[in-house]
């Protein structure tokens, strides 16, 4: 086992580790920060039963085939050495909702435990989906509808915009994925998609766009929803900021025009260029296609310049 010793700096204790390849804690003038005015309330530590957690649907992922996959070999690899406590926050009714380690809990009631330790934190059910999305943020195995829906319920920003951006025109961003023939027209289920263009501004051209196709003839197909039109349809209509500086109305433009030869095309036309070792998006080519009809249905008006010597009168 490693010697220590303790030393004291400025009256506070260190711990000095001796004949090991283990570091201690240390904080140099360079690190230090200013903290936030407000830590929030100091956890607790405390075993609970199983029965007395509960999972808000609000802001946590839903347990699908997945999941039990995972929760399933956790249980049979159990081992207290590698359960850290599961993160909770009290809720109605004397239980506690869990923010972080619902796997986990799950695969201890697989094995037959009733209690598991917990790190408790008072937390309102906004705080709570905060929590949630915070912890789970960059976590592969969250998807992008368990951190938008835990970022609508926590009021945050991007996804309350995202929502409206589609709202707007009369869409609906989904919470969970639909596919099939459970999708209806106007249900948006490309997330990362709408997130990208309104994280930078273009939320009026997400919004544009999505109302042509919903009030066209078209828009009534749940198809035309898919990323793979909106994605060369939003770049095609961003790349035309007079579009929504005007007011267009894109709804006969979706009738008339056909989107999927375009597609169509697009895939054609970028196999053949593969064929001659030619690197070319098939995307980038739809766009191009679009935005030339945009660009014959809806002409860009510029200012003529008056002449200096012109007299009016």
């Amino acid at each position: 086992m490693a010697a220590c010793d303790w030393s004291t700096n400025d009256g506070w204790p260190s711990l000095n580790l001796k004949g090991t390849d283990m570091r201690a804690v240390t904080i140099t003038v360079k690190d230090k920060i200013t903290p936030p005015q407000d830590l929030g309330a100091p956890p607790m530590l405390n075993w609970l039963p199983i029965g007395d957690l509960v999972i808000d649907d609000q802001y946590q992922r839903e347990l699908n085939r997945a999941n039990w996959s995972a929760i399933i070999k956790i249980a049979r690899d159990f081992h207290w050495s590698r359960f850290s406590p599961v993160f909770v926050a009290p809720s109605l009714g004397g239980k506690y909702a869990i923010i972080d380690g619902q796997h986990r809990t799950h695969a201890a009631a697989l094995c037959g435990i009733e209690a598991v330790p917990c790190q408790i934190v008072q937390m309102d059910a906004k705080q709570q989906a905060a929590s949630f999305a915070a912890i789970n943020g960059m976590a592969t195995k969250v998807t992008p509808y368990q951190i938008f829906r835990a970022g609508l319920a926590a009021g945050e920003a991007w996804a309350v915009d995202c929502a409206d951006a589609c709202s707007d025109a009369g869409c609906r961003l989904m919470t969970s994925y639909v596919s099939g023939e459970g999708k209806k027209p106007g249900q948006i289920t490309t997330i990362s998609l709408i997130r990208s263009h309104v994280d930078k501004g273009r939320r009026a051209s997400v919004t544009l766009a999505l109302r042509g196709v919903r009030n066209s003839e078209f828009g009534k197909d749940a198809a035309a929803y898919a990323t793979e039109v909106l994605k060369p349809l939003f770049a095609a209509v961003v790349d035309r900021p007079w579009l929504v500086k005007n007011g267009t109305d894109l709804t006969g433009f979706m009738d008339d025009f056909d989107i999927y030869s375009a597609l169509d095309n697009a895939a054609e036309f970028a196999k053949r260029k593969r064929r001659e070792s030619v690197d070319i998006s098939r995307f980038d080519i739809a766009t191009a296609d679009i935005g030339s009809a945009l660009d014959k249905a809806f002409p860009q008006r510029m200012a003529l310049p008056v002449s200096a010597g012109v007299r009016h009168g």
